[in-house]
C-alpha cells in the first residue's frame, strides 16, 4: 500500500488540530465518575446500547481498523490498526496496534497528542486516565477516558474524538505527517 503524505515544515512546531477537534463544543452536565480500581469503568451516565453500537460501527469505518481483544484483559471491545498504518508515536497506542478500547458502558480509553488531549479535557469530554495519575510513567499522560455519549449529539462528538485518536495512531492527519512518527 502506497500512501502519499507531506511532512509539515518545522515538523513538530505548530502541529495542526484535527478537523473534528477545531470547533469542539463544551460538554454540558457533570463529569461522570470512574471506579478507582482496574479497569476504571465509568459508573454513571453510561450509553444506551444503540449509541454504543453506533459508535462501534463508526470506528470500524475508519481506515485500516478492525475489532480486537482489548489488551490487559480489559472488558469491552478493542480496536487495532493494520501494521502498515500503525505508524504513530508509541504513546498513541493502548498496547501493540490497539489504539482504542470501548468500555461496556460506552466510555473510550484512547490517547491524543498532548495539546489535543488538553482541549478535549478542557471542554469537558474526557478525563486523564486514572492510571496515568497513579502510575506516572507507566501510562502516558495523554491517555484519556472519553465519557460515554448520552445522546446522538454527544455520539457525534465522541466519533470526532475517536477520529482524532485514529489520526494520532496513524501518525498523520489526511496527507500531513505528524512529527516523530514512523513515516
Amino acid at each position: 500500500m502506497t500512501v502519499s503524505v507531506k511532512r509539515p515544515a518545522g515538523a513538530g512546531a505548530g502541529v495542526p488540530m484535527p478537523p473534528g477537534l477545531k470547533r469542539l463544543a463544551q460538554r454540558q452536565g457533570d463529569r461522570p465518575r470512574f471506579e478507582p480500581k482496574w479497569p476504571c469503568l465509568q459508573t454513571g451516565d453510561t450509553s444506551r446500547k444503540a449509541l454504543r453500537d453506533a459508535l462501534v460501527q463508526a470506528i470500524l469505518e475508519f481506515e485500516g481498523v478492525s475489532a480486537c481483544q482489548p489488551p490487559f484483559d480489559a472488558p469491552g471491545t478493542g480496536f487495532a490498526l493494520i501494521d502498515d498504518l500503525a505508524r504513530g508515536q508509541p504513546e498513541a497506542f493502548v498496547n501493540g496496534t490497539c489504539w482504542l478500547v470501548l468500555q461496556p458502558g460506552g466510555a473510550m480509553h484512547l490517547s491524543l497528542r498532548p495539546e489535543w488531549a488538553q482541549k478535549v479535557v478542557n471542554h469537558g469530554w474526557a478525563t486523564v486516565h486514572p492510571f496515568a495519575r497513579y502510575m506516572a510513567g507507566a501510562v502516558p499522560p495523554q491517555s484519556l477516558v472519553v465519557y460515554a455519549p448520552r445522546d446522538r449529539r454527544e455520539l457525534a462528538v465522541a466519533i470526532r474524538i475517536a477520529a482524532a485518536a485514529h489520526s494520532y495512531a496513524m501518525g498523520r492527519i489526511g496527507d500531513l505527517i505528524l512529527p516523530d512518527t514512523r513515516w
